[in-house]
């Protein structure tokens, strides 16, 4: 019997607290208990942020970089990279043609773009869909040539990766994640008598998993009288400042994570699982809760969650929004958590349970991906173009297409800061687009006063000594109007920003032509 295609699974941010990361681990020990030969790329974790303390999957092959510069900081220069992906990808081949999976970060896109120039003989590369953002669909666009599939984790993800593509939406595949499902569901004690317990598990951040908004549901809860414990489980750049919130709020504690062991021992023994998120693919924590019996109490972000709950049955979805502040998404999620004491939290559990053990096993996933990848490496190579560049991103001021600035965009950022001439502006958005477009912005004819930015662990830090501040602070300095400084994510921030800057007598200006409903710039 032939042995299967090799896979290779690349993590941008190594084994950082995420669900990519267990996703990826899970899916090679699958693999390699099925005997397909199977690695990691091991990039450095997140600075701050520590590695998932589980042992790696046995017979799986380790390729560690983390004695490497982060990825995401290599400013389109590939080089250091390329190599040790070469020897990966070549160490792999010995036992045939290889599946790469690149995952989250366009550059890890871009070194594999790289192999597919120099190695295209025994290499296929598989793209992967993890979350519902801009960014991740248009990386899978740009790096098509070279990408024999797409895979999107949940079906609105699907749809949004046939629309981009096009052309190429016949090799758009939807593949939902997969987790280890128990026997049976856990026996919990009543409720009677007793708080009730609730568990969060995954990155302690604010930007996606909203975590502020779980302690300003305990808060909610705790005016309402509803006697209650919650656990956070997990690490991240918010850690310290979650932490100082649990000084005086003797109902919650967070706890660094541990193994899966640890994950699966609390799971078993909360009632329910609540996730804040503001955006999600399709949340793998969410998937393991499920799995356990553990009720989900999760918001109704666009993709994943009504995926995988049917609100009332397996689990309860909260009435939040993508850009609703931390208040009103823990008043809705508290609102939830007393729905689900007010219904029967015993048959939640059991239906929650049976629904992972049904649609998410991990046997499924690996079934579904196994065909794949032995379908894709048959098929013939698909090289990378050598007119183009590798690197999703590029150098700091050096003015060209990339993954995040089109061809187009600094004639037209320099036509229309021309057409502002003299006036005082704030750029929003402190990305890769503000920073690869620095040289049109050094010689712009307009004052510059700050930059704001949606991500609060960047406000009171400095870029190009302009200093970043939050959207609601612009007014403060005096500007005329607003320059949204983003390609990928212009069209969701003018609708989400410009209602607060028209508020503040602002102006707000796209660079770039408005996408219309089907995702095509209007001319």
């Amino acid at each position: 019997m032939d042995t299967p295609a090799p896979l290779l699974i690349a993590l941008p941010q190594g084994l950082n607290v995420s669900g990519v990361t267990l996703w990826a681990l899970r899916l090679v020990r699958a693999m390699a208990e099925r005997g397909r030969p199977a690695g990691l790329i091991l990039h450095p974790e997140p600075e701050g942020q520590r590695p998932i303390a589980r042992r790696l999957p046995r017979g799986v092959k380790v390729f560690d970089l983390r004695d490497l510069p982060p990825i995401q900081k290599c400013g389109g220069d590939l080089s250091a990279y390329i190599p040790r992906y070469l020897d990966a990808l070549e160490t792999m081949a010995r036992r045939g043609t290889v599946v790469m999976s690149p995952n989250l970060h366009g550059d890890c896109y871009g070194v594999c773009a790289a192999l597919a120039q120099a190695r295209p003989d025994i290499l296929r590369v598989v793209g992967w869909q993890h979350s519902d953002i801009a960014y991740d669909t248009r990386m899978l666009a740009h790096y098509a040539p070279m990408l024999h599939r797409f895979v999107g984790v949940s079906d609105v993800i699907e749809r949004s990766l046939k629309k981009e593509l096009g052309a190429r939406a016949g090799d758009v595949l939807n593949i939902p994640y997969g987790v280890e499902t128990p026997e049976e569901p856990h026996a919990r004690t009543p409720l009677s008598g007793r708080p009730v317990r609730l568990l969060y598990t995954g990155r302690i951040e604010h930007e996606q998993k909203r975590v502020g908004a779980l302690i300003a549901m305990s808060d909610a809860l705790a005016m309402a009288g509803i006697d209650h414990r919650l656990t956070l489980l997990g690490d991240g750049p918010a850690a310290a400042e979650i932490d100082k919130a649990c000084e005086h709020r003797p109902e919650i504690r967070r706890i660094r994570p541990g193994g899966q062991g640890t994950v699966r021992r609390h799971l078993a023994s909360h009632d329910a699982f609540v996730l804040a998120s503001r955006y999600e693919g399709l949340s793998v924590s969410m998937l393991e809760a499920m799995a356990h019996g553990c009720v989900p109490i999760v918001t109704g972000v666009r993709s994943g969650a009504a995926q995988a709950i049917s609100d009332g049955d397996n689990g309860l979805l909260a009435g939040a929004g993508e850009d609703d502040d931390e208040q009103t998404v823990g008043r809705a999620m508290a609102e939830e958590v007393r729905r689900m004491l007010d219904a029967c939290p015993a048959r939640l559990s059991e239906r929650a349970w049976l629904s992972a053990r049904e649609r998410f096993s991990i046997d499924l996933h690996a079934d579904r991906a196994s065909k794949l990848f032995d379908r894709v490496a048959g098929e013939p190579a698909r090289a990378w173009p050598a007119s183009r560049p590798c690197a999703f991103s590029a150098a700091a001021g050096s003015v060209g297409a990339s993954g995040s600035v089109p061809e187009e965009g600094p004639k037209l950022l320099r036509d229309l800061l021309a057409t502002l001439r003299g006036q005082t502006i704030v750029l929003h958005g402190a990305g890769r687009h503000t920073i690869e477009l620095a040289s049109v912005l050094a010689d712009a004819p307009v004052e510059i006063a700050a930059i704001a930015d949606d991500d609060p662990n960047r406000h009171g830090q400095t870029l190009f000594g302009w200093p970043i501040i939050a959207p609601s602070r612009v007014k403060e300095t005096g500007a005329a109007g607003v320059v949204i400084s983003s390609w990928m994510h212009q069209d969701a921030i003018y609708d989400r920003c410009s209602p607060i800057y028209a508020h503040a007598g602002l102006r707000t200006w796209r660079v770039y032509p408005q996408r219309d409903a089907s995702g095509v710039s209007a001319a």
